[in-house]
């Protein structure tokens, strides 16, 4: 009876062949069966979800007779709920007006779908209050604490999207855009304007194993909200949850949280559902409770700013200090030469890098309600309720063959790392490098190495280097190298292609005056085409350095 029940969910998806359910694989596009394999197009999937919603719609309306519920409205916030008939009007819990009562609800204005509350008021406002003691301390727990009074129980509208999503992800202080995109595939999206749908989606996933075709029972005696945005809203609303969803793997991918998200959506498919919270509103303190799960999230409009560059400043200064302190042996002198690229670092960072503001939600674990007899349980942890639903963001870049592929990207891959610090020590010590090869091969029997080898009068070419060294670690290092990535395909046997020239991942210190790559496909200018653009500078730059590294390599020597 129960899994006959739950293949009642038109948002399960089941395998034509052998029955079992079939997971969205966000590779390939497609859902396909664990089991045995079989794969359904989303064409397919989406065709059965239409005709099911017409069938639905059309049963609803059959029994809708005899169901006597009025439609109120809020004429200051524009709230639309759902009493029964003849009820008398109250205020408005979103705003505290008065209601004003309308016509009978309409059969069509129903939703397809609906999960049932599973936690009962008294138990909510308990859980609720524990909440905001626990947290007393906090303003979110006092403001839950001054307004226990206005804790209510609605099924809230919801809107469900399946369908494609894709748009660029750029990092802060560079040029290049990447591209990529996911499949939503049981995203909910509160459809109510007056409450704020960051804080309601804190306080997901719902179970939707339990979600049932929508009856009329299930809301007899329930307060209802209807939705009250319109579908240019709704579809904004989607996109930022999805942006929200997307975060944490494009942070991790891209290494900050300094990250621009754009985003747009393909032929979405929308199921109206109604969803169980129990929720405080007021002009500042937004609190809600999953009425299924027992999950909790609470807002009051408070913002955390962040620079994320500031810590980027803080490791590079620190780790140039334990290079100098190395270099010269004493603390002291590597504190007090640090002091310059402490500035320079500050300025570039700065610069490239902004301020980041985020919303501040207090919420509870991931949580599962049960029952065992008349007693409630609420088990809570990261593991205790998955969402079924993988909305993780793929990478996609154009192969060798121009055909879009999804992609691993790797900015730092350990080539690169060891490639870097070869850089560094080549540029500082290069007259040292090349004095010390001279005077190897040029050594006469019984003479030793050091005699006529004094690497400290290289001091004019440490110097510069020292400073190129400070900006092909900021520039070079921290930006370029997030123009150009070390690219691999994905391929369907588990296995990895990198794929690009090997131009296209140059980084090293002469490329780091070049342009950056700008644009898909770009390649970046040359350093020999850099110095001819620049005509007579270019010569007399060129020419001064080479002076100074033979000047050097030849005072070490003697």
């Amino acid at each position: 009876m129960e899994e006959s029940r739950k293949k009642l969910n038109p948002l399960r998806i089941y395998c034509k062949n052998c029955g079992a359910p079939a997971g969205f694989d966000i590779i390939r596009q497609t859902y396909s069966c664990p089991n045995c394999g079989q794969v359904s197009g989303i064409q397919e999937i989406d065709q059965k979800m239409s005709q099911w919603r017409a069938l639905h719609k059309k049963n609803v309306k059959a029994r809708s007779e005899g169901q006597s519920l009025e439609e109120h409205s809020c004429p200051t916030c524009g709230a639309q709920v759902i009493f029964k008939a003849g009820e008398a009007s109250g205020t408005c819990d979103f705003c505290g007006s008065q209601l004003v009562r309308k016509a009978l609800l309409k059969p069509e204005q129903m939703p397809d779908l609906i999960i049932p509350f599973f936690i009962t008021p008294e138990e909510a406002k308990q859980r609720m209050e524990q909440w905001a003691r626990e947290n007393e301390k906090t303003p979110e727990g006092q403001a839950v604490l001054a307004n226990l009074d206005k804790f209510r129980g609605y099924y809230l509208p919801y809107q469900l999207a399946r369908g494609p999503v894709g748009g660029t992800v750029a990092r802060d202080g560079t040029f290049r855009t990447y591209y990529c995109d996911g499949y939503l595939d049981g995203t909910a999206v509160n459809t109510s304007k007056q409450l704020d749908n960051l804080t309601l989606n804190e306080m997901e996933p719902f179970d939707w194993s339990e979600a049932r075709p929508f009856e009329y029972g299930y809301i007899a005696g329930q307060n209802v909200k209807l939705s009250d945005i319109s579908d240019a809203q709704t579809e904004k609303r989607i996109l930022q949850e999805v942006t929200e969803d997307f975060l944490p793997e494009v942070e991790r991918v891209m290494q900050t949280g300094g990250v621009n998200i754009k985003l747009k959506s393909g032929n979405l498919l929308t199921i109206p559902a109604l969803l169980p919270v129990y929720f405080i509103h007021t002009k500042k303190l937004t609190a809600a409770m999953n009425g299924q799960t027992g999950r909790i999230a609470v807002s009051t409009g408070r913002e955390k700013k962040t620079r994320p560059w500031v810590w980027e400043w803080i490791l590079y200064t620190l780790g140039t200090f334990l290079l100098l302190t190395f270099i010269f042996g004493n603390v002291g002198m590597g504190l007090m030469v640090t002091s310059v690229p402490f500035i320079i670092y500050g300025a570039l960072f700065s610069q490239t890098g902004g301020e980041v503001f985020r919303r501040i939600v207090l919420k509870t674990e991931a949580a599962k309600a049960e029952r065992k007899g008349n007693a409630l349980s609420i088990a809570e942890g990261e593991e205790v309720l998955e969402n079924p639903y993988d909305n993780t963001p793929v990478f996609r870049e154009k192969n060798d063959e121009g055909k879009l592929v999804p992609v691993h990207l790797r900015f730092f891959p350990a080539g690169r790392t060891v490639s870097i610090a070869i850089n560094t020590i080549v540029t500082v010590f290069l007259p040292a490098i090349i004095a010390a090869f001279f005077r190897w091969f040029g050594m006469k029997e019984g003479e030793r190495f050091m005699d006529g080898f004094a690497p400290e009068y290289g001091a004019a070419w440490y110097c510069i280097a020292f400073i190129v060294a400070l900006l092909y670690l900021s520039k070079g290092v921290r930006r370029d190298a997030y123009d150009h990535p070390y690219i691999y395909e994905l391929l369907e046997n588990g296995k990895e292609k990198l794929i690009g020239a090997s131009r296209s991942r140059k980084l090293s210190v002469l490329s780091m005056f070049c342009d950056a790559q700008t644009a898909e496909g770009e390649e970046p200018m040359g350093v020999f085409e850099l110095l001819r653009m620049m005509g007579g500078l270019g010569l007399f730059l060129g020419g001064t350095l080479l002076v100074i590294l033979i000047g050097s390599t030849a005072a070490i020597l003697n």
